[in-house]
């Protein structure tokens, strides 16, 4: 009976992993453009112009995470390198009342 018990809660354990897994960079990029249109309220264009930014910055990431030959300092480097690009970029189609708002949540981002 033990067994059977412990085979159960290792499978609803084993179950609860898989929905963990993160989502795809489409997924992500689609969520991240619905925040900003949210904080920012971003123009069909402007939607369209950072979805393209959010997007290349999401792939380029997975890439870097699903590269196994670079060391940890150097894979945070990176990535900051990549975010801190995506950031520029992103603020370039804001307006100049929504950049300040876009310095705040990138503030807020980066506390978390």
């Amino acid at each position: 009976m033990k067994k059977l018990i412990l085979t159960g809660l290792s499978f609803l354990f084993a179950l609860t992993l898989t929905f963990a897994q993160d989502g795809t960079p489409e997924e992500k990029a689609t969520a991240t453009v619905e925040k900003l249109t949210e904080k920012l309220t971003l123009t069909s264009e402007q939607q369209t112009a950072i979805y393209d930014v959010v997007l290349e910055h999401k792939k380029a990431k997975a890439a870097l995470k699903a590269d196994g030959s670079l060391s940890a300092d150097a894979l945070e480097q990176q990535k900051g390198s990549l975010k801190a690009s995506a950031d520029a970029k992103i603020a370039e189609q804001l307006s100049d009342e929504q950049k300040p708002l876009y310095t705040k949540f990138v503030q807020e981002r980066d506390a978390k």
